[in-house]
């Protein structure tokens, strides 16, 4: 395992490989960065929720730490997806990005030093800020990735990656909570925050170890000379071209619709679950580590099973079989009266959501036209942020209305039912073949 580890690492590139050879290792460095990049992401994104509560945010500041970022993205996303489209350099840019949006936990990371009164509204500026790179880079992932792993190979590429991303992650989330714990507030904050932009810098490293344009993306829909974006003069009249081409293709846009109907009930609980486990339950960053670890293990588990039902059913049927279940998770938050049948709910909801990831990227992927594929994904992504803005705040006033049962229970009727939308979906596309 070293042997291959080291040989794709330092790895040149020779044009008498075999595309099968540079395909396989193209998905072994994909993993490899997907370890890195959830270890750089677990060491600060699960405790900054706890973190603002204790630094004095409020309810409504809890909130803007799921809507701000989704504003920013909404800002930054299709600008920044076209910029890309139009560069050769994408991996250089890429590879930057990653650098720049890691940055912020180092910055995160001097707020204790600010005076009270200001830290929270720093923190929630600060993390909606830094979702510029992020968002950026995860469009020209996405579309990045198409190139270099064939259809073929998706499905247990990325089953792969994500059962590996989940057993690293968790790991560090169940380590740095405890660190975290044992240093104390705010210094163990500190050191976590800044050992995440240092880890960034491995994970940039290898994800320019990928090689370029090693297969040609044969599954997703391809776009006629008349459907590709204009490149028309003028960014307003350009846009209004691209929104009029994105229209035209009908299987995208359906697409599209249903995404951002499931996404809107999916988004309104996260930020009363913060709040329950901290406020009422009484969460640590231990705990917080154990309802991760929990989560993970069951996400292994589904990342085992998952793709041989995409592979079998497809994946609008997987991605129903799967959404229709994540109503289980505020519904067990209604009831629950301890952090312990959490954590053991945790693992079914980690094997649930393993299928709703695994066939949301690889319908995503199918259904995006071949041209300009960052620039689509990012209207994609755009419309899932805009939702991103306003459903955590409606969960907030959920919360402060009704207050947390009766919140959760709303939450779980809303999941079930826009899980009928890929359902309906579905129908639609058998009935257009």
């Amino acid at each position: 395992m070293f042997s291959t580890i080291s040989q794709d690492l330092h790895h040149t590139s020779d044009p008498n490989d075999s595309e099968f050879s540079r395909i396989e290792r193209n998905v072994r460095i994909n993993v490899y960065h997907g370890i890195a990049d959830s270890i750089s992401l677990n060491l600060a994104s699960p405790f900054i929720g706890i973190f603002a509560i204790k630094i004095g945010a409020s309810n409504f500041q809890v909130g803007l730490l799921s809507s701000g970022p989704a504003l920013v993205s909404l800002l930054s996303m299709i600008p920044g997806a076209r910029h890309l489209d139009k560069r050769s350099n994408q991996k250089q840019i890429l590879s930057r990005l990653i650098l720049f949006h890691r940055l912020f936990y180092l910055l995160i990371s001097f707020i204790p030093f600010f005076t009270e009164d200001k830290r929270a509204s720093i923190l929630v500026i600060l993390v909606a800020l830094m979702n510029m790179p992020g968002s950026i880079f995860n469009v020209g992932w996405q579309a990045y990735i198409s190139k270099v792993i064939p259809v073929s190979r998706r499905a247990d590429a990325f089953a792969l990656r994500n059962k590996l991303i989940s057993l690293f992650g968790t790991i560090t989330v169940l380590v740095t909570g405890m660190v975290i714990d044992a240093i104390g507030f705010p210094v163990g904050y500190q050191v976590v925050f800044a050992a995440a932009f240092a880890m960034a810098v491995v994970e940039a490293y290898l994800f320019n170890r990928l090689e370029e344009t090693v297969a040609e993306d044969t599954g997703s829909v391809k776009s006629s000379d008349e459907h590709d974006l204009p490149r028309t003069e003028g960014p307003f009249r350009s846009l209004i071209a691209e929104i009029r081409d994105i229209f035209q293709h009908t299987e995208f846009l359906r697409f599209v619709l249903a995404s951002l109907v499931f996404h809107f009930a999916w988004q309104i609980p996260w930020p009363l679950f913060t709040l329950y486990q901290v406020k009422e339950l009484g969460a640590t960053n231990t705990w917080i580590s154990i309802l991760s670890l929990s989560n993970t293990l069951g996400s292994i588990l589904g990342y085992s099973f998952w793709p041989k039902i995409l592979t079998k059913h497809g994946n609008l049927k997987t991605l129903f079989a799967s959404g229709v279940w994540i109503f289980i998770v505020p519904t067990v938050y209604a009831f629950s009266k301890s952090l312990a049948t959490i954590g053991v709910f945790n693992f079914l909801t980690g094997a649930i959501f393993a299928g709703v990831n695994l066939s949301l990227f690889n319908t995503l992927l199918d259904v995006t036209p071949t041209e300009n594929k960052a620039t689509y994904i990012a209207y994609y992504t755009t419309v899932i942020n805009a939702s991103a803005i306003f459903a955590p705040m409606v969960g907030v006033g959920l919360g402060d209305k009704f207050g947390f049962f009766w919140a959760f229970i709303i939450c779980a009727a809303l999941r079930l039912a826009s899980s009928l939308t890929f359902l309906l979906l579905n129908y639609l596309e058998k009935q257009s073949r």
